[in-house]
C-alpha cells in the first residue's frame, strides 16, 4: 500500500522546506537551534494543512478531559494535604504558645525583681532613719518620713494571709468588741440598779406568753 494515495489527514507528514546543515555540528547550541526551527516551520505547515481539511485544531470550552489520575485517588492527596496542613497549624499554636508563656514568665521575673529592689531600697532609708534617730538627729518631718517607712515596709513584707488575718478580725472586732475587760461586764452595778429609764409597768403587767397573771 502507497502512502501517497492516502489522504495527508491520515499520515499527517511534513517535510521542510530546507535542509538542517549546521555550519558546526559539534556546537549543541547552534545544532539545537536548527532543530527547533525545522519543528516550527514544520508545526506551522500541519496547522494551515488541519485547517484546510477541516479538522478542529483547538479544544471547545465545555471539554473535560480525563484525569490520569482517579477521583479517589486525588481525594487521597486531598486529605493528606489537609492532615499536614493542621499539623502545620497546630504546631505554630503550640510555638506561639510557648513563646507567650516563656514571656509571661519573664514579666513575672522582672516584676519580682522590682519588688525587691524597691523593698531594699525601703529597708536601707530605714537603716539610715535608724542610724539618724540614734544620733538623735532627727526632725519632725524625718521622724513622720520614719514613721511611713517602717509602715510600707511592714506592709510590704505582710503576704495576702496577713490581709485576710486583718479581716477577720476586723469582723470579730464589729461582732464581739474590740477587746478589753469581758468578764462580767453584763453584771450589774449600783449606778445600773439605780436607772430606771429602761423599766415598763404595763409589759410587766402582761407577763410571759402562756402565763396567767
Amino acid at each position: 500500500m502507497k502512502l501517497d494515495h492516502l489522504p495527508w489527514v491520515e499520515t499527517q507528514a511534513v517535510t521542510s522546506t530546507e535542509a538542517v546543515n549546521p555550519d558546526d555540528v559539534h556546537d549543541d547550541l547552534k545544532r539545537e537551534l536548527a532543530f527547533y526551527t525545522q519543528a516550527l516551520e514544520a508545526a506551522e505547515i500541519g496547522l494551515q494543512q488541519l485547517r484546510k481539511a477541516g479538522v478542529p485544531t483547538t479544544r471547545p470550552s465545555d471539554y473535560f478531559a480525563e484525569m490520569v489520575k482517579t477521583d479517589a485517588h486525588m481525594e487521597k492527596i486531598r486529605r493528606k494535604l489537609l492532615d499536614e496542613r493542621t499539623k502545620i497549624v497546630a504546631s505554630e499554636d503550640a510555638r506561639r504558645q510557648r513563646e507567650l508563656k516563656k514571656f509571661g514568665k519573664k514579666v513575672q521575673q522582672e516584676k519580682l525583681l522590682e519588688r525587691q529592689k524597691a523593698k531594699s531600697t525601703e529597708l536601707d532609708r530605714i537603716k539610715t532613719l535608724k542610724k539618724k534617730r540614734k544620733g538623735n538627729e532627727l526632725t519632725d518631718d524625718h521622724e513622720e518620713d520614719f514613721d511611713v517607712a517602717v509602715e510600707k515596709a511592714s506592709s510590704g513584707a505582710g503576704s495576702k494571709g496577713g490581709q485576710e488575718k486583718n479581716t477577720k478580725r476586723r469582723r470579730k472586732d464589729a461582732k464581739f468588741g474590740f477587746g478589753g475587760k469581758k468578764r462580767n461586764s453584763k453584771s450589774n452595778t449600783a449606778s445600773s440598779t439605780d436607772d430606771m429609764s429602761g423599766y415598763n409597768g404595763r409589759k410587766m403587767k402582761q407577763g410571759f406568753a402562756g402565763v396567767k397573771v
